[in-house]
């Protein structure tokens, strides 16, 4: 008869037993927990327990063979719910493939396309001001710059232009929500409090998410009373309806799905655009080649979406930043019906945490992993889109819905902020990674800036004698430096 997995029982905690440390280290103890105790072993907490699977194969049955049977999300998504309702990172079952079914076209190849000349507008708009206003001397924090960058990009693909008075007051709610979905995390106890309860500190978080709200739910009744002629990711959420029934979204499920890619989208892109400056700053020669990259391929010329998919170099380096510091650090499930994995017994319930971070720095996967060494992802190496060890975006029929719009925004950003400055980490500041919702700077990424003398040409707009490129052209381009000819994409 099957066993539970091997249970892990040191270190220990006087009051919560090794739980204790996986909250407060993770990265530390989920390792040598997985090199003393195996490829899966299981941590008791008081809120349950949950097995931490670190054998390729078995986590390819949890997220891709058998997902059926591993449909719930874990505990650890309840905060996301409060934040996001039952949008497609937090929804299960029969729903969550329904919700699929009308957010995928959303994000189809060619309606990324539409939005690469907004992407580059604002990260032009972005690199502008931070030319205007640096002070080589001085250093500044570049992760809350990176996140009103990518947060400013997602307002204008969902709605296609400036929201007067309301973007600043998103952009600040959403702050006070993520900082109160860390507080969550680190204090889970707080879980069994019912948050209608008023305590100091979900009081002002409730008042943020119902601002947040009645702004959302308010673009949403103006837009259906007045459709107009809009080409943005609003409206073909509106527009989105099931082939079996014509039935489309309600405005709750339209409310969750926006929130849902408000919180999800910006995050985590302005986290993994924090990690690759960093990196490229500790490694002058990966810069050096950038930048040769950079200037041959532009040459002096507009950036456009035919030219962008031969930066091959560039999409190099981002896929080896997402290897060092995968910004999804890790994946949770529940187990909904009993299973064997791995030889142990899975009970309904069991909560399995999936460490993405440990396949992705592992020795026995990858020659002296804590080496920055882009080339691991150059054409003859480059590990299949399939990789059961590489997979920033998550795997299976979940893994991340937005991962060629958070690419494709990555690649922009990174061309044109390194054609513009040099980046090096202030003297004395220590960086620090941070796993809460998603792997972060725990004290931000505070950096000097050094103007290029090369920064004007090569990173302007493309005006439309650019951007009549042939279309079969283009999408070969693009499916080239993007991994993959499929035009669907997986959803969360």
């Amino acid at each position: 008869m099957a066993s539970l997995p091997p249970r892990i029982t040191s270190p220990s905690h006087w009051l919560i037993g090794p739980a204790y440390y996986a909250q407060r280290d993770p990265l530390r103890w989920i390792r040598t927990w997985i090199e003393e105790y195996g490829d899966i072993c299981m941590v008791r907490a008081p809120l349950g327990a949950a097995t931490i699977v670190a054998d390729p194969r078995l986590a390819r049955e949890v997220l891709a063979d058998r997902y059926a049977r591993y449909q719930k999300k874990s505990l650890s998504y309840h905060v996301l719910r409060v934040l996001m309702g039952n949008g497609l990172v937090t929804s299960e079952g029969a729903f969550w493939r329904g919700q699929r079914k009308l957010v995928q076209p959303a994000f189809h190849r060619r309606r990324l396309e539409a939005l690469f000349s907004m992407m580059l507008e604002r990260v032009q708009r972005c690199a502008d001001r931070l030319l205007a206003s640096v002070d080589e001397t001085k250093a500044i924090d570049l992760a809350p710059v990176l996140s009103e960058l990518t947060l400013d990009v997602i307002l204008r693909a969902m709605f296609s232009t400036d929201l007067p008075g309301s973007g600043a007051d998103v952009s600040r709610h959403i702050a006070i929500l993520n900082e109160y979905a860390l507080h969550m995390l680190r204090h889970p106890w707080h879980f069994l409090l019912p948050r209608s309860v008023p305590t100091f500190f979900n009081a002002t978080p409730v008042r943020s998410l119902r601002a947040l709200n009645a702004i959302v739910r308010g673009i949403i009744l103006a837009r259906r009373r007045n459709p107009g002629a809009h080409d943005d990711l609003l409206s073909m959420l509106l527009t989105a309806c099931e082939e079996e029934t014509g039935r489309g979204m309600t405005d709750d499920q339209l409310r969750n799905e926006v929130m849902t890619i408000f919180i999800a989208g910006h995050e985590t892109t302005a986290n993994a655009m924090s990690w690759l400056l960093y990196l490229v700053s500790q490694h002058p020669e990966v810069e050096t080649r950038l930048l040769r990259e950079i200037d041959a391929v532009s040459a002096g010329e507009a950036l456009t979406l035919e030219s962008l998919a031969r930066h091959t170099y560039v999409r190099q380096v981002i896929d080896e930043s997402l290897r060092v510091f995968p910004t999804i650090w890790s994946v949770g499930r529940r187990c909904t019906e009993p299973d064997r994995l791995g030889g142990f017994e899975m009970p309904v319930g069991m909560n399995l945490l999936i460490p993405i971070f440990y396949f992705h720095r592992s020795p026995r996967y990858w020659p002296e992993p804590e080496r920055f060494d882009p080339d691991r992802f150059s054409p003859e190496r480059r590990p299949p889109a399939d990789s059961p060890v590489y997979f920033p975006f998550g795997a299976g029929p979940r893994s991340c819905i937005g991962n060629h719009f958070a690419l494709q925004e990555l690649m922009i950003t990174t061309i044109v902020l390194l054609r513009r400055f040099r980046f090096s980490v202030e003297p004395g500041f220590h960086v620090e990674a941070e796993p809460l919702i998603t792997l972060r700077p725990k004290n931000g990424m505070r950096m000097l800036l050094q103007r290029r003398a090369s920064s004007a040409p090569g990173a302007s707009v493309s005006g439309p004698s650019d951007e009549r490129r042939s279309s079969d052209q283009t999408a070969a381009a693009l499916d080239e430096w993007r991994g993959s000819g499929r035009d669907d994409v997986a959803i969360p």
